[in-house]
């Protein structure tokens, strides 16, 4: 049988085989290879995965009759011996009608253990010729060059994530993702899923640099936008944006939490919260003043907000040390967010408004938003401003993509975390003191799918990311970890087979296991990423190269 490189043997059942490699084969098989168990009249057809390779040598076995010429390294006549190596492999299903279905029968001793070689025996396993629904090239199967592992994109408003210790190649992968989400094309169109990254370390400002610089198309997007903080030296280049906030969108309430929140680091104190909500809502059904009025002009902070809170507390709607409270936090709100970095400004000056939301997401208009976090887009900015600007992003595209499904509209958007323990902590393993955005993201998790509002979670130590919005994703991209997060990873995962949760440690950086709903093979499986069109240069330090003073 073509490609025949093993025969299966005695003991199969409906999870495992094991097959006996033919001798040209020995030492070319590895673990983890995908194959195809087959019978001699070709009406059963199994695929399996590589699990364990055990070679045998009847003149090698502990204690045998060779031990005492071993210990005296006398020769051996080894092509006397029996030698053989044995496989072990794990069904992944029985193929009928071009469908991975149920093993419900093994396979018998006689079939064929037999190579994937062509490229479309396993693209009918994935099912892609039997549906038109929308996937994407994610790297290559390991062992590969030519077979490609595709993501359907219908399951990408479930969440993904995307794990690995530093230097593992997470990043590029998820620049490698943006390059593929980018470049959608079929027959009857071509298009982008819009994309945000919230870009904790420069790690995606050579999409911005290619596009601005070197004039080069990213993909379908129709443009790419650079967010930065108002102290930033790049601040006057082309294509970027200083970081604007509309408080004005939300209602009171949702500002009052906004402001709290800020002051306590992320606890909501209710009576603080709903002081001042009474005040600001007042302030604006009585008087007119919106929350922009209030904090960017002084003469109504200081005229106008401070009195109105006191006004309440004169009339017992807030307690005495309550208003105490909330006076610090609406000050250090207007210090901190206001007078320093101009975070907040009037409806026709904002940058991150809800105008810009319908813009990028228009189908026409496909967008690569990057929230420049680094030191150069964000100098001197504390973690607490970071978390603050998450926290309104995700608020804002909470309340537009709530509006689109009420709306009727179809909408689709990526949001990309890097350092996502940064911005959704679980505090009992990452204290970080401060959790702004959690409460949004994970509302996001457990309600965007609804409405077409997607995540990404980019992190290096999985742990540390709030539980409850990782048990919220379904699609894993998980390069090497760290031993301390391997049981983490193991229960989040959904379970890995025992020879790839073997590897969780010692992956080979660009190296990748994939799992979840967006892999269409249905299985844990390993993936290379290939090399990326836009080459990563920005942050890159040449150590030889300033030691050599060049």
């Amino acid at each position: 049988m073509n490609n025949s490189i093993g025969i299966v043997l005695s003991g199969s059942t409906t999870r495992r085989a094991i097959a006996q490699l033919y001798a040209e084969y020995e030492g070319k098989v590895y673990e983890n290879e995908l194959c195809f168990i087959i019978s001699s009249n070709e009406r059963h057809k199994f695929l399996c995965r590589v699990d364990k390779i055990t070679p045998f040598s009847e003149f090698f076995e502990e204690g045998d009759a060779w031990s005492e010429a071993r210990r005296k390294m006398a020769p051996i006549p080894t092509d006397l011996s029996r030698r053989y190596y044995t496989l072990e492999l794990e069904l992944l299903g029985e193929i009928k009608g071009g469908h991975l279905t149920e093993v419900v029968v093994p396979p018998a001793p006689g079939y064929e253990v037999v190579r994937i070689r062509d490229k479309n025996e396993i693209l009918e396993v994935m099912g892609l010729k039997q549906d038109e629904k929308l996937s994407i090239e994610f790297g290559r199967l390991f062992g590969y060059k030519d077979i490609p592992l595709y993501l359907d994109l219908d399951a990408i408003p479930m969440h993904l994530a995307v794990v690995g210790v530093t230097g593992s190649g997470k990043s590029y992968t998820v620049g490698y993702l943006i390059e593929q989400i980018s470049n959608i094309n079929t027959k009857r169109f071509r298009t982008a899923i819009t994309t945000m990254v919230i870009d904790a370390n420069g790690d995606y400002l050579d999409y911005y640099d290619v596009f601005y610089n070197e004039h080069r198309n990213i993909g379908n997007y129709a443009n790419v936008v650079r967010f930065v903080f108002n102290k930033s030296p790049a601040k006057l280049s082309r294509g970027v944006k200083v970081i604007s906030m509309d408080l004005d969108i939300f209602e009171p309430r949702e500002v009052a939490e906004l402001i709290i929140t800020y002051y306590t680091g992320g606890s909501l104190n209710e009576l603080q919260v709903a002081g001042l909500e009474l005040v600001l809502r007042r302030l604006y059904e009585e008087e007119a003043y919106r929350v922009s009025q209030l904090f960017i002009e002084d003469r109504n902070f200081e005229r106008v907000l401070l009195p109105g809170l006191e006004r309440a507390r004169d009339e017992r709607l807030i307690h005495d040390q309550t208003l105490r409270a909330i006076i610090r936090a609406v000050t250090k709100f207007k210090n901190d967010v206001i007078d320093q970095y101009e975070l907040v400004t009037f409806k026709n000056l904002v940058t991150l408004s809800t105008e810009f939301i319908d813009s990028i997401t228009d189908p026409d208009n496909p967008t690569l938003a990057i929230i420049d976090f680094s030191t150069d887009g964000a100098p001197g900015v504390s973690i607490q401003l970071k978390q603050l600007v998450v926290s309104y992003i995700t608020k804002l595209l909470l309340k537009k993509f709530t509006n689109y499904k009420i709306e009727g509209k179809d909408k689709i958007m990526l949001l990309i975390i890097e350092e996502a323990q940064n911005y959704c902590p679980n505090l009992q393993t990452f204290p970080i003191g401060y959790s702004l955005a959690r409460d949004n993201l994970a509302q996001i998790a457990t309600q965007g799918r609804k409405f077409g509002l997607s995540l990404c979670l980019v992190s290096q130590r999985p742990s540390f990311v709030d539980p409850v919005v990782l048990s919220m994703v379904n699609t894993f991209i998980i390069h090497r970890i760290s031993a301390e997060d391997v049981s983490f990873v193991k229960r989040i995962a959904g379970g890995l087979p025992k020879n790839i949760e073997n590897k969780l440690t010692t992956l080979a950086t660009g190296r990748a296991i994939v799992v979840g709903q967006m892999n269409r093979l249905g299985f844990p499986v390993i993936v290379d990423i290939p090399e990326r069109k836009i080459k990563p240069t920005i942050g890159r330090i040449s150590v030889s190269k300033i030691l050599a003073g060049g």
